[in-house]
């Protein structure tokens, strides 16, 4: 019984970044299959697995705070644990947006949950770099961007379940934040010590502002401007850049943060598809194809090595 309560003492935060992953597969599986004509066979499975693979997570971090509200405490007074709690409301928000198809009445209470926490989530956390003093360079972390990115997010299906100005007041706020903490974390990663190996993968976070603020964009003002352009453009530089530096990360021992490739990665490729629609160019169909196939393979990957760390007993395990 004291294993058992040990394991879900120390069941992980960044566990919702698997749903993050799993909804933006999704998302972009509806986009490729309407684009081939296919009968969805693959988006519906995934929606209804990231579904009830969420809610298995919720459920278990839930009763962990209810069984261990020390540990919990300790994860939000941890500087960089704290940015993976809006991890939970950005899935929300990403379910909520894969729903629209399926169930309209669905995906709003879903898009509307996760608003409601991530707004307060957001809020809660910058106050919390305000506000105390425990927080250091070194603390800062690509994981930072998590509450910005979850800003971002609102707008995707935001446009069809609310009035325009609330999707522009949360994409405000996330680019906002987007632009402070890319200068924080350029001089962290550029001037200060470099990340420790097992936070390596959060680097890939890095992706997903632009990646998914395209998109919102777009969905925003309905057409392909030059601010739209650059955004795709710095999502671009940044994937290419981290194609650089993926010889450093796949040498480190898995861990949860791992899954910080999925979402980045399932973002760019739905940015590029969404590019390929407005410029009708083949070379952004081809890539955002290969992009869809390079996404796939990574979170299979990830999933059967979870699974398999999971029963091995290698993630809810103290830090």
């Amino acid at each position: 019984m004291s294993e058992k309560h040990s394991s879900l003492q120390h069941f992980p935060l960044p566990m919702f970044s698997t749903t993050m992953g799993l909804s933006g597969l999704t998302i972009i599986s509806h986009k490729m299959e309407w684009m081939l004509g296919s009968n969805g066979i693959v988006f519906y499975t995934l929606a209804y697995l990231t579904l009830a693979i969420y809610i298995v997570i919720l459920a278990t971090y839930t009763l962990k705070s209810l069984r261990y509200p020390q540990a919990v405490l300790a994860d939000w007074n941890h500087p960089i644990k704290i940015s993976f709690f809006p991890a939970a409301s950005i899935s929300l928000l990403l379910l909520g947006a894969a729903f629209y198809p399926i169930n309209e009445r669905l995906s709003f209470f879903l898009w509307a949950t996760g608003c409601f926490f991530q707004f307060f989530l957001s809020m809660a956390i910058i106050s919390s770099w305000i506000n105390h003093a425990r927080y250091e360079v070194v603390h800062s972390t690509p994981a930072w961007f998590i509450p910005a990115v979850g800003n971002i997010i609102v707008p995707l299906v935001g446009v069809r379940h609310a009035p325009l100005e609330l999707s522009w007041f949360f994409f405000a706020w996330g680019i906002l934040f987007w632009v402070i903490l890319l200068i924080l974390i350029i001089n962290r990663l550029m001037f200060h010590n470099p990340m420790p190996q097992k936070l390596l993968p959060t680097l890939f976070i890095l992706l997903a502002p632009p990646s998914i603020g395209f998109v919102s964009y777009i969905q925003m003002t309905g057409e392909l401007d030059t601010l739209g352009r650059l955004i795709y453009y710095w999502a671009a530089f940044f994937f290419c850049l981290l194609l650089s530096q993926i010889h450093r990360m796949v040498r480190i021992k898995f861990a949860m943060s791992w899954w910080a490739y999925t979402f980045p990665l399932a973002a760019f490729t739905s940015a590029t598809l969404l590019m390929g629609q407005l410029t009708h160019l083949a070379f952004f169909d081809y890539l955002a194809q290969v992009l869809y196939v390079l996404t796939w393979v990574v979170i299979a990957s990830l999933f059967l090595r979870t699974v398999i760390a999971l029963f091995k007993c290698e993630i809810c395990v103290p830090d």
